[in-house]
């Protein structure tokens, strides 16, 4: 078995399918051939599942949000962090699970036709194209809390604090939530974390104003794939500032900068560092 190709990375939110695993329960769990469906990916988890609908001759199903699924070369399916393999190990298939509500016993080989919910994609697409941009503008905020220089730096050349620095991130319909800790290794690397936790409303302007300036001067966001294989690589391009800057993403985009409209973060103290909301706002 082949690995799914998905057409997500397109825009896509409809194609016609053919069944290649089916296991039967509550719910059932439906592999295709191809899908615009984007999973939750088991690696990391920010961007939640697309949700929609499957038809067939005679019947058709609610998708709940998708999960990656990873089938052995002895065909059992292993579905999100069960999958017990490395991607790309020999033998497996990688793929996208789509859960039926209900028990359906569709064949392989049968033609199905995969409709995602494009008003929840679509939320879900403006929450992460709002995280990137966020990411970079906290990045720029914070360069000058760093003492030295360090050599991870993001897609706009500056000290990628959000790399270093994050612990989890969970894509919203209209925004996002990323925890950052400021431990004992990022202080080593140059960080002072004292004035830093001190002027957190001072950042969250800064940041704020980097998004108002991006967003009034506008730009294409556009994708990009090393090939239509589920785990294949997949780019998110943006122009900022008049160049194009690229961050690997597994996750669905809107089209432009405009799409966004206003974008504003908050910033919260905890224990550990920080916390970071941004909203997408009408």
């Amino acid at each position: 078995m082949q690995h799914t190709r998905a057409s997500f990375v397109l825009g896509h939110h409809q194609e016609q399918a053919s069944v290649r695993h089916c296991q039967g329960g509550e719910p059932t769990l439906l592999v295709t051939d191809l899908t615009p469906f984007h999973p939750q990916s088991h690696l990391w988890p920010d961007q939640p599942g697309d949700v929609g609908t499957v038809r067939w001759n005679g019947g058709e199903a609610a998708v709940d949000p998708c999960r990656m699924g990873a089938i052995s070369p002895a065909g059992e399916l292993f579905v999100d962090r069960e999958i017990p393999v490395k991607r790309g190990a020999e033998g497996w298939a990688f793929v996208v699970v789509h859960p039926l509500a209900g028990t359906h016993p569709l064949p392989v080989g049968t033609q199905v036709e995969l409709e995602v919910d494009a008003a929840a994609r679509h939320a879900l697409s403006l929450g992460h194209s709002a995280c990137h941009l966020a990411a970079l503008a906290l990045n720029r905020a914070l360069i000058p809390y760093w003492r030295k220089a360090v050599s991870e730096r993001d897609a706009l050349g500056q000290p990628d604090f959000d790399r270093l620095a994050i612990q989890g991130s969970r894509v919203e319909p209209h925004g996002s939530r990323e925890q950052y800790r400021i431990g004992k290794s990022l202080r080593k690397k140059g960080i002072n974390g004292e004035p830093l936790l001190a002027e957190l409303t001072q950042i969250e302007e800064r940041v704020n104003r980097q998004l108002a300036d991006w967003l009034a001067a506008g730009g294409e966001i556009r994708r990009s794939w090393d090939g239509e294989a589920i785990i294949d690589s997949r780019y998110w391009h943006c122009t900022l500032e008049g160049k194009e800057v690229t961050i690997p993403c597994g996750g669905t985009h809107v089209a432009s900068l405009a799409d966004l409209g206003r974008v504003r973060v908050t910033l919260t103290h905890d224990d550990e560092g920080f916390s970071l909301h941004t909203r997408v706002l009408p």
